[in-house]
C-alpha cells in the first residue's frame, strides 16, 4: 500500500512539474519588464491628446482582433484609432477615462514572447463623483523581438463587460 501511495504521489508531482507554466528567470527578466512597460505605454495612448501613433509599437504584419473585428496591418490599425469617434460614437463622451491592466501573464521565450491580462477601463466624470467602470476584459497578446525591440504582433482582445454596440454583431465568447 506504501508503495502505491509512494507511486501516486511522484506520478503526481511529475506531472504538475512539467505542466507548470515557464516562470520568469533572471536572463528574461529584463524582456519581461520591456513588454510591461510597452503595454503600459500603449494605454497611456488612451489618455494623451490626438495625434497619437498608435502603430509603433506593432510589426507591419500585426493583427489586432477586437471583439472579432479584424485589422490587419499598420494603417488598418492607426486608421481604427484614427476613426474610433466615428466607428464608437457611444463611447466619445466627455470625462477622463485610465485603463487598468491588472494580472499581467508575461512570458519570454528567446525573441518570442505572450501576455495575458485582465484591462478594466473607468470614467472619471468629475473631481466630485467617484469613478465608474465602462467596460472590462481579457487581452492576448504575440510578441516578436526584432534588433534588441519588442514589438507587437498579434493583440485578441475580448470583452467580458460593457460590450459597446460598435461590437454587437462581430462578439463571440472565447
Amino acid at each position: 500500500m506504501t508503495r502505491i501511495i509512494t507511486l501516486i504521489l511522484v506520478v503526481g508531482m511529475s506531472f504538475s512539474a512539467s505542466a507548470q507554466v515557464p516562470i520568469t528567470t533572471q536572463e528574461t527578466l529584463l524582456d519581461r519588464i520591456q513588454i510591461e512597460d510597452m503595454l503600459l505605454a500603449y494605454y497611456y495612448g488612451f489618455e494623451v491628446d490626438e495625434g497619437h501613433d498608435w502603430t509603433a509599437m506593432y510589426t507591419d504584419d500585426a493583427v489586432l482582433d477586437i471583439n472579432g473585428q479584424v485589422y490587419t496591418g499598420k494603417a488598418a490599425i492607426q486608421g481604427l484609432y484614427d476613426n474610433y469617434a466615428e466607428i464608437s460614437p457611444e463611447e466619445n463622451v466627455p470625462g477622463k477615462v485610465h485603463v487598468l491592466m491588472t494580472n499581467p501573464r508575461i512570458i519570454v521565450e528567446g525573441d518570442t514572447a505572450t501576455a495575458h491580462m485582465i484591462y478594466t477601463e473607468t470614467m472619471n466624470d468629475s473631481v466630485y463623483l467617484a469613478p465608474r467602470l465602462i467596460e472590462q476584459g481579457r487581452e492576448d497578446t504575440k510578441f516578436r523581438k526584432i534588433n534588441g525591440t519588442w514589438y507587437i504582433t498579434e493583440r485578441l482582445i475580448t470583452q467580458d463587460g460593457g460590450l459597446p454596440p460598435a461590437y454587437f454583431s462581430t462578439y463571440k465568447p472565447r
